[in-house]
């Protein structure tokens, strides 16, 4: 008797399986039916209806068969850009089709669709990261990537975009110690010593100052002309006001690259906190011969010069000798005018409404007040009011 129990239940079990299975193959018809008309929404609504049944049971839901259809299935919903029958999926259908196809692959890969099923859930993890991505979904892009590389890992080498997509996606959502660990994956394809830079600013992003200067100099020692990481090091230098140790890294910058006028623009800053005005001012003159509208360079030049007019007018005003006061006097305002000439060309090449327009300005009128120009004082208040 209990052998007869026994075989009854296995028949009804055998029963259950038998008839998820043919779920699996309705589905497969009713995907047909639609793939030929693509109008006959009715078809593709009974195929999502049957695998996605299929899906949950226990019986069938543990064979890549199942799961290779319930991906052609959300992939057809996908590509089909109906809206209407986007609505009725329930979620992102290309994403629902990438993990069955992707389950498909874990549960059996000598299935006979592994491979078709491989490279549809790799190509659909890669626009759904590329999706996210577009819509600044960085974190979210991170994981989409991330998913391409640990598929493609499973065959025994990681996909490399995916690698360098995940690097860049994770550094711009700031998660910084996955970027770190992504752009590392590069290093030994480094052929240019880019990658070490992006591990250094992630390193000092996430707080590790010294692990980044670590991975700098590293970079630099096997990449020591490289101008990202050289401009690197000398952005610390300048943060952590090293600046004699600035100077040589800034004459190698500039050999590297000579039309660059923000490094000119560095030296002038440098030879100035150094004290040494002469080669600041050349280095000024360079930025503006390089690139003539370098607003900054014609400030720069003019701050110095009403400083120094303004120095020499206080030494003048202390002299009790007239002939010196008066030659103290015309020494200052010559230093003033080549100021006021530095500094309305400055203005002249900002635009109006900006904050830098209206830093100078402030410099002009004073400097309007002091030399008694007062039409241009009047002409430039107008001009500033709001």
């Amino acid at each position: 008797m209990k052998n007869k129990i026994m075989l009854s239940l296995m028949l009804l079990g055998y029963t259950v399986v038998s008839a998820q299975q043919s779920k699996v193959v309705s589905a497969i018809n009713a995907l047909g039916y639609y793939q030929k008309d693509k109008t006959d929404i009715e078809s593709i609504q009974k195929a999502k209806g049957f695998i996605d049944e299929a899906s949950l049971n226990e019986g069938t839901a543990i064979k890549p068969k199942t799961w290779w259809v319930r991906g052609n299935v959300y992939l057809s919903y996908y590509e089909s850009k109906n809206a209407d029958l986007l609505q009725l999926v329930g979620g992102d259908p290309l994403k629902i089709a990438a993990e069955s196809y992707e389950k498909a692959y874990l549960l059996d890969a000598k299935y006979e669709n592994a491979d078709e099923c491989y490279q549809k859930a790799i190509i659909a993890y890669k626009n759904l990261g590329i999706e996210a991505f577009n819509v600044k979904n960085y974190a979210g892009a991170a994981e989409l990537f991330e998913k391409v590389v640990q598929l493609s890992a499973k065959k025994g080498t990681p996909d490399k975009d995916g690698i360098t997509n995940t690097a860049v996606a994770a550094m711009n959502a700031g998660k910084y110690d996955k970027a770190i660990e992504y752009y590392s994956k590069m290093l030994d394809n480094d052929s240019t010593g880019m990658i070490y830079g992006q591990i250094y600013k992630a390193q000092l992003a996430s707080g590790d100052t010294a692990a980044g200067m670590a991975t700098l100099q590293n970079g630099r020692s096997k990449f020591p002309r490289n101008q990202g990481l050289l401009t690197e090091n000398l952005n610390y230098l300048f943060r952590t006001k090293q600046n004699a140790e600035a100077e040589s890294l800034l004459k190698l910058a500039i050999e590297n690259d000579p039309t660059n006028h923000t490094l000119y623009l560095a030296a002038g800053s440098t030879y100035e906190s150094l004290g040494r005005m002469d080669e600041a001012i050349a280095a000024y003159k360079k930025a503006i011969e390089v690139k003539p509208d370098a607003w900054q360079a014609y400030y720069n030049l003019g701050a110095y010069y009403n400083n120094e007019g303004k120095r020499l007018q206080d030494i003048a005003n202390n002299e009790k000798d007239n002939k010196k006061y008066e030659a103290g006097i015309k020494a200052a305002d010559a230093e003033l005018a080549k100021a006021l000439e530095y500094l309305e060309k400055a203005k002249d090449l900002t635009e109006k409404g900006t904050e830098d327009r209206m830093d100078i300005s402030k410099a002009l009128k004073q400097l309007y007040v002091r030399m008694n120009l007062t039409e241009k004082f009047e002409a430039l208040k107008k001009e500033m009011q709001p």
